[in-house]
C-alpha cells in the first residue's frame, strides 16, 4: 500500500515539474535561414514575430531565445515580444553565439 502511494505521489510530482519548452527562433529571412541556421531553430522573420509566435501558441511565460546575423533584428523582435507581454525573451545575438549556446546545452 505504502509503495503504491509513494509511486503515485512520485508520478504526480514528476508531472508537475515539467518545464515549459524553450523556443529558439531565427529572425532572419528565409533565404538566410536556409543557408545556415542552428539545429532546432524555427524561422520567423523579425517583422512577423508577434503574430507568428501567437499562431504557434507560445505562452507568455515560455522562454524564447532569438538570434539573427548580428543581434540587431533579434533585439527589435525581443522588444516587440516584450511589449506584447512575453516575459522570458532573450536576444542571443549572432548565429555563431546562438550555435555556441546550443552546443553548451547538448553537453
Amino acid at each position: 500500500m505504502w509503495m503504491r502511494t509513494g509511486l503515485l505521489i512520485g508520478a504526480l510530482l514528476s508531472c508537475l515539474s515539467v518545464s515549459a519548452s524553450e523556443w529558439l527562433i531565427d529572425v532572419r529571412t528565409a533565404e538566410e535561414f536556409s543557408a545556415e541556421h542552428v539545429a532546432g531553430a524555427k524561422n520567423i522573420e523579425y517583422q512577423q514575430i508577434v503574430p507568428a509566435v501567437a499562431k504557434l501558441g507560445i505562452g507568455k511565460q515560455e522562454p524564447i531565445q532569438l538570434y539573427c546575423r548580428s543581434g540587431r533584428r533579434a533585439e527589435i523582435a525581443r522588444q516587440a515580444l516584450m511589449q506584447h507581454g512575453f516575459q522570458r525573451v532573450t536576444n542571443l545575438g549572432s548565429v555563431a553565439a546562438a550555435q555556441t549556446k546550443a552546443q553548451g546545452r547538448e553537453n
